[in-house]
């Protein structure tokens, strides 16, 4: 790398780091690096570059999924779809030692099919979650960290908006990368809950009593509408029912209805669920109207032929390079935003993942686990401070409570290194 291309990689990036640093909105604080790069660097941006990558970072018709897995997401909570969910795992599972807690990651197992956000679960079921536990005794600190580590789970169990991202710049199948992430996901939980039940164990946390089974009816009869939601997205991605689109608008469709047959629906709620939707999905396109001209920055400037170069120094053993990614992208999800990493770093090393032969549905669902294990890690750890503000705790308890789990999702990033079947099988037997 020339000194020139890395003086203009310290100027655009480290603007901006510092403007994340300072709390800036990421994508505010991309379009102040492009703009500190322009001035520095005048006349290295065409004018035509910038309304060009406006308008091709959010061209793709594949995005109107995200507005509508963000939809359901808002749906499920403001018509307390979510709620009905949780007080029908506690029915089943109060009595077992530390229910609350492996309730508290099951929850995020089946609302990680609906909303796709690590965000939108830490919401709805630690706002929930998270006030119960402690009400019952669990430690504050315990109490979010196992919101805020479940909550992983949501990016990678389908719909995932960080998959549609990566399909949309691999120029790969959505509906493939959704279906690779289902195993993992699977995966996620059950490491999740057994090392929840080891730790209930051994600290002897508490459980509640059994109230028969006529009360579990009674909640699933409750929580049944709202339980078919993910299982009919899964349903309709395997069988190929119809685009990731059209299933995503269905869903909403489909909660709207189960709403009303419960006698939740309002206009009031629906208002309310369209504005956060809105909120939520208006961040994603400002990022992506910003990307698009931070991108063309950084790949006018041969980024990608240097990075290529660099994965190939590994040799071509693929497990090996993958293992030296992983470690690389685990260190930047730890001080850069999700959405920077997904629209900006891992699109750049698109052209040597082909030219090593990586299979991209691998190579998607491992990228956005390890990415999202560095959000949940200091400086950044978006999670940790959410779950911290709710549990009323310090950010220094939940990373200390988070820590079995921290290691049990290591070892699943390694089993996923070492066995890509994990991630290719399942699509392979469905899509071929």
């Amino acid at each position: 790398m020339s000194g020139s291309v890395l003086l203009q990689l310290i100027v655009l990036l480290g603007t901006m780091l510092i403007l994340m640093f300072l709390r800036f909105p990421a994508f505010l604080s991309m379009l102040g690096a492009v703009l500190a790069y322009m001035l520095v660097f005048p006349g290295k941006i065409p004018l035509f570059v910038v309304a060009q990558g406006i308008i091709s970072g959010m061209s793709n018709q594949s995005f109107a999924c995200i507005c509508f897995y963000f939809l359901l997401g808002e749906l499920m909570n403001s018509t307390g779809l979510s709620d009905r969910l949780v007080k029908f795992a506690q029915a089943l599972m109060g009595h077992v030692r530390g229910s609350l807690s492996h309730i508290n990651i099951l929850s995020s197992v089946i609302f990680a099919g609906v909303s796709g956000s690590s965000i939108a679960d830490t919401a709805s079921v630690g706002s929930l979650m998270i006030p119960m536990m402690t009400k019952e005794g669990y430690p504050p600190g315990y109490a979010a960290a196992v919101t805020q580590v479940s909550s992983s789970i949501g990016p990678i169990i389908p719909p995932s908006t960080g998959l549609i991202l990566l399909a949309i710049y691999m120029s790969a199948s959505t509906r493939r990368f959704f279906i690779g992430g289902v195993i993992p996901g699977l995966l996620m939980g059950i490491f999740e809950v057994v090392i929840s039940i080891y730790i209930s164990k051994k600290r002897n946390f508490p459980k509640t009593e059994w109230q028969g089974w006529k009360h579990v009816g009674e909640c699933a009869k409750s929580g049944l509408g709202a339980a078919i939601l993910p299982v009919l997205i899964m349903l309709c991605l395997f069988f190929g029912i119809g685009t990731v689109i059209e299933i995503g608008a269905f869903s909403c469709l489909a909660a709207v209805i189960v709403s009303i047959c419960y006698g939740d629906f309002s206009f009031k709620k629906f208002f309310k669920a369209l504005m956060g939707a809105a909120k939520s999905a208006a961040g994603i396109m400002a990022l992506l109207c910003t990307t698009g001209i931070f991108t063309w920055i950084i790949s006018s400037m041969g980024i990608s032929k240097w990075l290529a170069a660099q994965l190939t120094v590994f040799g071509t053993n693929i497990t090996v390079v993958m293992i030296w990614y992983i470690v690389a992208m685990f260190v930047l999800g730890m001080i850069l935003d999700t959405v920077v990493l997904q629209m900006v770093i891992v699109p750049l090393l698109v052209p040597a993942v082909n030219a090593l032969g990586i299979d991209p549905t691998w190579f998607a669902v491992v990228s956005v686990l390890v990415i999202q294990l560095g959000q949940n890690t200091p400086p950044v750890g978006c999670l940790i401070y959410a779950t911290a503000s709710i549990a009323k705790c310090t950010a220094g308890e939940v990373i200390k409570e988070s820590l079995p789990y921290y290691a049990g999702l290591f070892v699943l990033v390694v089993l996923l290194c070492l066995v890509p079947q994990l991630c290719t099988w399942l699509p392979s037997v469905l899509m071929g």
